[in-house]
């Protein structure tokens, strides 16, 4: 078989697929006009492959010409810039009158110089090409870069809560019942301690879901770290991504961990640790949170939040689920409010009071958001209160907003208003109670 044949045949094995399975939140349009590519990017395993597969069949279904192609078939690997012109061909010779052509090109950071064919289908054939990647060679996010301006990107995490409820087999309406809130609230537990990747939701053995977690780990450390940056100092980095993992939801101090590590005996110096930071979060493992201030300098200097891309990734290193249930709620609240692309903070007074969630809108800071497992102990509800209030004076911010487990409420504390909401509620995309 010719190399045109092969190419041929994999288009027929995608051609008319049905792919079914949990519909994803994230909307795409396929009726963008503008002439840029379209670019999924996220951690991996979070399903962009199979969004772009969806994306693809319903066009189809439609009647539309489209092409699916999958850069890392065994059957062309490794695939060379002359196979996309192949291909082409190929969409040419099944759809020689299309109007309306798409590309859905998956894995594509394994061709050589493939920017340069992306810019040519859409710029001189009028390709509507749709995009996604990540390994060693090359992290999704970096594919939006090559293409310099030519993209629109959109970010794939795990599943939501939502999704993961649709995944399950389970649709939650407005209201529900006394009965549906208890599942919703078990299932809650399930998703915080395994978290959304859509492999780990559908296992029902909890063995093999951390084992897979752990898996995943394992390939975002070593492919997506050492092989792709050449780290030589195993030891050193393994030791770092395990402190990072556990110290989530919480300030982290690489100058700090630098002398801890030292101080056991393994022998890094705090430059490399800032790397190995940045090659965490440029794999999607973990997102840096800065501390909110109106001076941008003191922005960048200041000691970050770090949040994992899932909770199950956190709950890996097998730490004591009960005891981090309050760090894992706020570490959900955080991809939540990631997901519906809010620009966030954390904020702090000089007197170390501190609101978990600073967010912002536009110039404005839109909203305060403290996060805590109970309310019920009274110190808890007076630090809680007591910091929100604080800062919605300095910041001058009247939204206020408490997620917790259970209570579902408006408070009126020192003529402000402070709402607090179940987080159930806040992930379903509920604003709790509105009435006083």
């Amino acid at each position: 078989m010719s190399r045109e044949e092969t190419i041929a045949q994999i288009v027929m094995d995608y051609l008319n697929l049905s792919v079914e399975g949990v519909e994803r939140e994230l909307r795409v349009s396929e009726d963008i006009r503008i002439n840029k590519a379209i670019t999924i990017i996220g951690p991996r395993r979070a399903g962009k492959t199979f969004y772009i597969l969806q994306k693809f069949s319903k066009l189809r279904k439609a009647g539309k010409a489209a092409v699916f192609f999958p850069l890392d078939d065994d059957r062309i690997y490794p695939p060379t810039p002359d196979d996309l012109s192949t291909l082409v061909r190929v969409f040419y010779e099944l759809f020689p009158d299309a109007d309306e052509k798409y590309l859905f090109l998956d894995e594509i950071q394994n061709v050589p110089n493939w920017e340069l064919f992306v810019k040519r289908v859409m710029e001189r054939d009028g390709f509507r090409v749709y995009l996604t990647g990540s390994s060693s060679k090359l992290l999704s996010r970096e594919i939006a870069t090559a293409l310099r301006g030519r993209t629109l990107t959109f970010e794939m995490l795990p599943f939501s809560f939502r999704e993961f409820l649709r995944a399950k087999g389970i649709e939650v309406g407005r209201y529900l019942s006394t009965r549906e809130e208890a599942v919703v609230k078990t299932l809650l537990r399930e998703y915080l301690e395994f978290g959304g990747f859509p492999e780990v939701v559908l296992i029902e053995d909890t063995y093999l879901k951390r084992k897979t977690l752990s898996e995943y780990v394992d390939v975002m450390l070593y492919r997506d770290v050492v092989e792709r940056h050449g780290v030589k100092n195993l030891k050193a980095v393994r030791l770092f991504l395990k402190l990072l993992i556990t110290s989530f939801a919480k300030e982290f101090s690489v100058n700090r961990t630098a002398r801890y590590m030292k101080g056991i005996g393994v022998d890094v110096s705090k430059n490399t640790l800032y790397s190995y930071f940045d090659y965490f979060e440029e794999a999607y493992v973990i997102f840096p949170l800065k501390k909110f201030s109106y001076n941008l300098r003191e922005v960048e200097k200041s000691l970050p939040k770090v949040y994992v891309v899932d909770t199950g990734l956190i709950n890996a290193y097998s730490l004591r689920f009960g005891e981090t249930i309050g760090r894992l709620i706020e570490n959900a609240v955080f991809l939540e409010l990631r997901r519906r692309e809010k620009e966030l903070y954390y904020f702090k007074d000089e007197r170390g009071r501190e609101v978990d969630f600073l967010v912002k809108d536009g110039k404005d800071i839109s909203e305060l958001i403290q996060v805590s497992y109970s309310l019920e102990a009274p110190e808890t509800f007076e630090r809680e209160i007591s910091a929100l209030v604080n800062a919605s004076e300095k910041l001058d911010c009247e939204n206020l907003t408490i997620i917790n487990w259970n209570r579902d409420d408006i408070l009126e504390v020192g003529g402000k208003k402070v709402r607090l909401i179940p987080l159930w509620k806040f992930l379903l995309g509920g604003e709790g109670n509105d009435s006083p």
